[in-house]
C-alpha cells in the first residue's frame, strides 16, 4: 500500500543532550564552571536534578577539574549611609560579562584590624590582628564550601600584620608580635595535628625567598624589616612567583623590577587599554593587588557622581573595580602585562574616595 501524507509514520525526534548515557552527561557537566549552575538549574528539572547529583562532584574529582576562587574582604563603611558592623566578604563570579561581587557570610565575630590572611587547600585563615586595640592571638578559619566560619587553636603569641605563607603543608606566621625571645618571632601550625610550634631561626631562613635587603617575602607581599618581630606591609609593591616585584607609581603606571638582576625599576609593557576604564589612572586612587602565579588582580574605586561642580550628591555612587592581569617575561629587561578582563563588579550608594578598601584576598581551589 502507498503511504499518503496522513498515513505517513511520524520521524523520530532529534536526539537531546539529556538523552545521552549518565556518564556522559556528567562529564560535560563537570566542565562547566559553578557560578553557571544556578543558572542551568533554570533550563529544567532534570539539569536540576544533575546540578544536585553528588556525582557530579565525584565526576570533576576523578578527572581532576578544578577551578580558582577569588575571595576578598571589604571594608565599605567609609561614608556609606548604610554600615555593616563587620568588614563584608564576597566571592567573584567568573562567569563571563556577569563578573560581579557576591556576597558570602562575614565572620559572625568582631573582625580583627590588622590581621593575616592565608589560604591553605578549601580554607581561609585570619590569623591574629587587633581586638579592642588589643594584640589577639586567635585564628579563624572559613571553609570555602560551606562558607561556615570556625575557631581554630590561638596561637603562641598575640600578632598584628604578621607575615605569612603556606609551605608544605604548613602555615608559617612570621612577626607581629612584642616579645623579645626569638623562639617566639615565628610559629608553624599543622592543620593535620591542629597545634602550634616554634620556627626555630634555620626554618625562617629557608621562607625568605627574596635577594632584597631588609626585607621579607611571604605569601607574594613584601614586608619591611623593621625590627626582628615588627613588619610594615608594603602596600605598593607585591611579588609574582617570587621572581619579579610590581610597583604602581604616578597615575598609576605599573612598573616592576627583578631583585636577582638588579634593582632598575622598569615599566610594564602592554597594559595601554586600561587608560579605558574610569579612574585607572587617577593619582589621587590606590591600587590594591592580590594574585597568583603570574596573574594580578588590581582594584580601585570610580566615583560616579551625579552634580554639577563635582559636589557629591544623594545620587552619588561608588563602584568598585577589578581587573586581572597576567604577566610574561620577553628577555631580561621586558616584561609585558595582559588584560584578561575588568569590571565594575560592585556599588554602592554614597561617595567614599578612600584607598584602603581592600583589606584581604585569598585564592582557593577546588
Amino acid at each position: 500500500m502507498i503511504k499518503t501524507e496522513e498515513t505517513k509514520e511520524p520521524s523520530e525526534s532529534p536526539a537531546t543532550f539529556l538523552s545521552l548515557p549518565d556518564d556522559i552527561v556528567f562529564n560535560c557537566l563537570a566542565r562547566v564552571s559553578t557560578f553557571s549552575r544556578p543558572t542551568l538549574s533554570l533550563v529544567s528539572k532534570d539539569f536540576r536534578s544533575f546540578n544536585a547529583s553528588p556525582e557530579l562532584e565525584a565526576t570533576r574529582s576523578r578527572n581532576g577539574i578544578t577551578e580558582d576562587y577569588l575571595y576578598v574582604c571589604l571594608d565599605l563603611n567609609k561614608n556609606n549611609p548604610n554600615p555593616n558592623p563587620n568588614p563584608s566578604w564576597f566571592t567573584v563570579s567568573r562567569v563571563p560579562k556577569q563578573l560581579k561581587l557576591k556576597p558570602i557570610p562575614s565572620l559572625p565575630f568582631q573582625h580583627p584590624e590588622a590581621s593575616t590572611v592565608v589560604s591553605l587547600g578549601l580554607e581561609i585563615y585570619i590569623i591574629g590582628g587587633l581586638v579592642n586595640g588589643i594584640r589577639s592571638s586567635r585564628v579563624f578559619l572559613l571553609d570555602s564550601q560551606s562558607h561556615q566560619w570556625r575557631f581554630l587553636p590561638n596561637m603562641r603569641q598575640p600578632r598584628v600584620t604578621a607575615a605569612a605563607d603556606v609551605i608544605n603543608g604548613k602555615i608559617y606566621v612570621v612577626g607581629g608580635c612584642m616579645s623579645k625571645n626569638i623562639q617566639d618571632w615565628g610559629e608553624i601550625y599543622d592543620p593535620k595535628t591542629q597545634t602550634w610550634e616554634p620556627m626555630l631561626p634555620p626554618i625562617y631562613l629557608a621562607t625568605q625567598r627574596t635577594v632584597v635587603p631588609g626585607k621579607l617575602v611571604m605569601g607574594g607581599k613584601v614586608y619591611d624589616l623593621i625590627t626582628d618581630s615588627i613588619l610594615n606591609l608594603n602596600t605598593n609593591n607585591c611579588f609574582v612567583e617570587n621572581a619579579f616585584r610590581l610597583m604602581s607609581y604616578s597615575h598609576h603606571s605599573l612598573f616592576w623590577n627583578d631583585p636577582k638582576e638588579d634593582l632598575v625599576w622598569r615599566f610594564v609593557q602592554g597594559l595601554e587599554q586600561l587608560s579605558k576604564y574610569p579612574n585607572f589612572f587617577n593619582p589621587h586612587n590606590s591600587l590594591a593587588y592580590s594574585g597568583r602565579g603570574r596573574r594580578v588582580t588590581v582594584w580601585w574605586k570610580s566615583l560616579v557622581i551625579h552634580s554639577r561642580d563635582h559636589h557629591c550628591t544623594e545620587k552619588c555612587k561608588t563602584e568598585i573595580w577589578c581587573a586581572e592581569i597576567s604577566f610574561a617575561r620577553r628577555g631580561l629587561k621586558e616584561l609585558w602585562g595582559s588584560v584578561e578582563w575588568a569590571e565594575s563588579v560592585f556599588t554602592f550608594d554614597g561617595c567614599d574616595p578612600s584607598s584602603d578598601f581592600l583589606l584581604h584576598s585569598a585564592i582557593v581551589t577546588h
